[in-house]
């Protein structure tokens, strides 16, 4: 079986390679992609060769494992959906819509300790943000805001979007939002 999976080669250098991969092992899963999340920002350090070679990518995800170095796969936002079980894996696998830290490739396999099931009514296209949307929340709590104080939120990207979503739901006295672009 063949999947596409994008590579980071060097500065300025991504390219899609078809390559194998195998049916799942013992205790794992294959995941067919439905969606897969850029991040603007970590992402562009990457493509611009300005993330540290030394640094790890993120020795708490076995998808990203190895430091920032080309060639490189990258990304960490998945939504697909498990199409086959290999032996060992709990009954109800098959069929299920899952959100994985993966990086981008049409299809790959996993452990289901990896994989988050999706509720039936959370869609792909909401579910792709479950990244962001973890980032969002360390803030908030980091942050501590108290009932009744005025909040600022510099930058209205993504993250920044969902941090305000967040603490709109606070009692709050003012919530500001800041960004440099219109």
């Amino acid at each position: 079986m063949k999947r596409q999976s994008l590579y980071f080669f060097a500065p300025g250098q991504v390219d899609v390679l078809e390559e194998e991969v195998s049916p799942p092992a013992e205790g794992q899963v294959l995941v067919t992609s439905l969606l897969s999340g850029i991040s603007s920002g970590t992402e562009m350090l990457v493509y611009h060769g300005q993330a540290p070679e030394q640094m790890e990518v993120d020795a708490n995800i076995a998808a990203l494992p190895g430091n920032f170095r080309f060639p490189l796969k990258y990304g960490y936002a998945s939504v697909g959906q498990v199409v086959m079980a290999g032996a060992g894996v709990a009954p109800g696998w098959v069929g299920r819509r899952v959100f994985a830290f993966h990086p981008h490739e049409s299809c790959y396999t996993a452990s289901p300790e990896e994989l988050m099931p999706l509720p039936d009514g959370v869609t792909a296209e909401d579910a792709i943000f479950l990244a962001n949307l973890e980032t969002a929340v360390n803030l908030v709590m980091d942050g501590r805001p108290r009932v009744g104080e005025t909040v600022a939120v510099f930058g209205l990207g993504i993250v920044g979007l969902l941090v305000t979503a967040l603490l709109a739901q606070f009692p709050l006295g003012r919530l500001v939002g800041l960004d440099c672009y219109p």
